[in-house]
């Protein structure tokens, strides 16, 4: 007769932990310092960067070299810290238009918690798959409830879908 394992038993089957795929806040502060660097950079050569666009046919060169050329004290302390403000703005808008994915033992959240997620419960899931760069989720009744990209890359969402024993590939 079998003898159910002990909790220290490494042979015991452990319930997975679950796989998160979404931006860290590592992530975003990086992002933020790359975007605000680069804006901060652009407000303090944009002089440079005016004068080489008036030589090549760019919708509003013109526009462009007319403003780089005001040189007033106050114009070259704010076009810098202009910069870094759109470069602030730019970080908060990659940092939102990122969808996190969660894959458990019950089911699968995508979405943020904050924003009314798309939960599909382990009983009405078929399958998953990449198709043309985005993830497919395929419902019991053949619907498709999500298609889109999601943090992450490939391979390792491939591997959480089958570690946690869902389906993984195209029916």
């Amino acid at each position: 007769m079998d003898q159910p394992r002990q909790k220290n038993d490494p042979t015991a089957r452990q319930p997975h932990t679950a796989a998160t795929f979404a931006l860290s806040r590592t992530d975003v502060v990086v992002i933020g310092l790359v975007c605000i660097g680069i804006g901060v950079a652009l407000g303090f050569f944009l002089p440079a960067l005016g004068s080489i666009a008036a030589t090549f046919p760019i919708p509003f060169g013109d526009v462009i070299e007319k403003l780089s050329r005001f040189d007033q004290a106050w114009v070259v302390i704010a076009r810098p810290i202009i910069g870094g403000a759109l470069g602030l703005i730019a970080t908060f808008v990659i940092a939102a238009s990122t969808t996190p994915l969660r894959i458990d033992e019950h089911g699968i959240t995508i979405g943020r918690d904050d924003d009314h997620p798309l939960r599909i419960s382990r009983s009405s899931f078929s399958t998953a798959y990449f198709a043309e760069g985005k993830l497919v989720v395929v419902t019991e009744g053949g619907h498709q409830a999500f298609k889109g990209t999601v943090e992450g890359k490939k391979a390792a969402i491939a591997e959480a879908f089958t570690s946690h024993g869902y389906r993984w590939g195209e029916i």
